[in-house]
């Protein structure tokens, strides 16, 4: 049945016979996941594999004087830790785009800070140990010593010349701004025979998924290939960020997107912990694999914008 016949037999678009509106649809994968035969990052495992734990900075902006990772190193089943400055010599820095939003500003991001961490959880170290559990004991002792910057943390305020820039090489801290006229609005007001006027204020959020993001990077030295598995919605994306700025072609890089466990939005962004998990796996030549626990997911998971509409 075609369009055509649909409109002659005055049926309307729910009545066509591959409508799936108000119908029950069974999921094609429902058996193999109650069966708990779904494979997420997690379940994987491979030889010679290592886990990842990162140190994260409990200011929302400071400078990174000093880490002290001595003790860390020598315990037993840490296999390195690495600091910003010796991972950026493997991966570059990247800057967000989106086309849909013109002007967009975005200051170059580190897969682990180098100089400053400008949010409060940027990783600010890698702990890499045989098991996650020695990699957590290890990352209680890195020493840092910070030097508290003044935040900015209300999006009101933000532009205000006492305000500091977070930014300085991008000017101020307008991120974009977009301006749109629907026509007559301020006549609109005028001729209105009553006006209600308020302030309403949204503050950040973010998804909560049954799965957290996890990565698994395993590269492969002998023929000099990535393999990454990653809970993604994007896998062509981290194809071609990761190629560029590990310095590989892209048919060096292979994302294997196996199950996801929810995402809402957030597993569709570039993070630098899975950059730098991909960065670590290049640099010490074996698989390494971080997830993130829950606290990390609400502090560095992608947070919706604050909103205040009038």
């Amino acid at each position: 049945m075609n369009d055509s016949s649909i409109k002659q037999s005055g049926l309307s678009i729910l009545d066509r016979p591959n409508s799936y509106i108000g119908k029950t649809v069974p999921r094609p994968n429902l058996g193999r996941l109650m069966q708990g035969r779904g494979q997420y990052v997690s379940d994987l495992t491979l030889p010679r594999m290592a886990h990842v734990v990162f140190l994260r900075s409990p200011y929302a902006h400071a400078k990174i004087l000093k880490i002290d990772a001595t003790e860390a190193k020598a315990m037993p089943g840490v296999i390195a830790v690495v600091t910003g400055a010796e991972l950026a010599k493997v991966i570059s820095p990247w800057v967000g785009v989106l086309s849909h939003l013109k002007g967009l500003k975005s200051a170059p991001q580190h897969a682990i800070a180098v100089h400053r961490a400008c949010w409060q959880g940027e990783a600010v170290a890698a702990i890499i140990a045989t098991s996650r559990a020695l990699a957590e004991d290890a990352v209680e002792l890195v020493s840092v010593d910070y030097e508290e910057l003044v935040p900015v943390t209300d999006m009101r305020t933000a532009l205000d010349p006492a305000t500091p820039v977070i930014h300085p090489d991008l000017g101020d801290n307008l991120a974009f701004e977009r301006n749109l006229d629907a026509g007559a609005v301020d006549q609109a007001f005028r001729e209105s025979d009553e006006v209600v006027e308020a302030e309403f204020v949204f503050g950040r959020h973010t998804g909560v998924t049954l799965e957290p993001r996890a990565v698994l990077a395993d590269w492969n030295s002998g023929d000099e290939r990535l393999t990454v598995y990653l809970g993604t919605q994007a896998p062509h994306m981290v194809q071609n960020i990761a190629a560029k700025h590990l310095g590989l072609d892209e048919a060096q890089v292979r994302v294997v997107c196996k199950d996801v466990g929810g995402s809402f939005g957030i597993k569709v962004h570039i993070y630098a912990d899975e950059m730098a998990t991909l960065a670590l796996s290049k640099l010490l030549r074996r698989p390494i694999k971080f997830v993130a626990d829950r606290v990390e997911s609400f502090n560095t998971d992608i947070h919706a914008r604050d909103h205040v509409c009038k």
